[in-house]
């Protein structure tokens, strides 16, 4: 398929929802899946299985895949020569090195041409046109509006940032937040003890921030607290939905495998732990889930733990 305008690496939920909206927009898109498993009938959008071949064309390249496949994909980009700009569709942490997508995937593009894309948008929303917003993050404008306006519809709003760390900082935070949001609900905890914890996590998200030097307004923006909101309300999310498992007494690994999908929030509560630790920070309540993803506490002994902390002033 040489005529078309945007390349798609990943067919699951988010990469085909992608594909929607830039079909919807009357874009040609070229998606990469292993194994084909997805038939697409819009006639806008066609597959290949070949990753070079989709890495082959000077066309804009959104990868939407788990983090955790970066690397490889990194050397694919790197053994194919491309030289076009890439959007990050992937939120998370590396889970061995602390790493943000960008900062993975700078090790073999130019970071100029990186954006990242992120916010409150699940999946079966986008392809049902249900009104979306999200953040489009760059560093170069030019770039950053080219990429803007090939997503902009009446459904999909897009706003713009050149804050790329800030804008991955809360689509991570926000997964390891929300598997903490689902164990309370698990734990018939209440909706104040929710409210708290949205609260409390966005100021965890907030102090992260200030370190990275990323942008206040992005912590509360779409990609922060917008995200974070979602993720925490709706059983759409993976995440909260892996919570309320673990607090019914699963495993790690039952709980995800009782999900069926990547729980991104398992890996970037690594990833934050070595930040954390990397920056003497104490985030409590994400420092918590992953000592219960760890397997090292329960989440009722968590829970009392967060309890009998030491009182403070809120804002110091």
């Amino acid at each position: 398929m040489s005529s078309h305008d945007v390349t798609i690496i990943g067919s699951g939920s988010w990469g085909r929802a992608l594909a929607h909206t830039l079909s919807t927009n009357n874009k040609k898109i070229l998606i990469y899946s292993r194994n084909l498993k997805h038939q697409f009938k819009d006639q806008n959008i066609k597959s290949t299985s070949d990753i070079l071949e989709a890495l082959s064309f000077n066309k804009p390249i959104i990868i939407a895949t788990p983090v955790n496949s970066l690397n490889e994909i990194g050397n694919k980009i790197k053994e194919s020569n491309y030289q076009g700009s890439i959007i990050l569709a992937c939120k998370g942490i590396d889970s061995e090195l602390g790493l943000f997508p960008s900062e993975i995937i700078s090790k073999y593009i130019d970071i100029k041409k990186i954006a990242i894309i992120s916010g409150p948008s699940f999946a079966e929303e986008v392809i049902k046109n249900k009104p979306t917003a999200v953040t489009l993050a760059a560093i170069d404008n030019t770039i950053l509006n080219d990429l803007a306006n090939i997503f902009r519809s009446k459904f999909f709003r897009v706003y713009t940032s050149n804050d790329i760390i800030g804008c991955q900082l809360g689509g991570a935070m926000k997964n390891i937040l929300s598997v903490a949001i689902g164990i309370s609900d698990g734990l018939n905890l209440g909706p104040n003890a929710k409210a708290a914890l949205i609260t409390r996590g966005i100021l965890e998200i907030r102090t992260l921030g200030e370190i990275l030097k990323c942008n206040e307004n992005t912590i509360y923006g779409l990609s922060g607290l917008g995200d974070l909101v979602l993720t925490s309300n709706d059983d759409l999310s993976r995440n909260r939905r892996f919570g309320l498992e673990i607090a019914n007494g699963l495993s790690t690994k039952e709980a995800e495998k009782k999900i069926g999908n990547i729980v991104e929030g398992i890996y970037a509560s690594k990833g934050l732990k070595i930040l954390t630790k990397k920056y003497s920070l104490k985030l409590p309540i994400c420092s918590k889930v992953f000592d219960i993803i760890s397997e090292k506490i329960t989440p009722k002994e968590a829970v009392n733990d967060l309890l009998i902390r030491e009182q403070k002033k809120e804002f110091v």
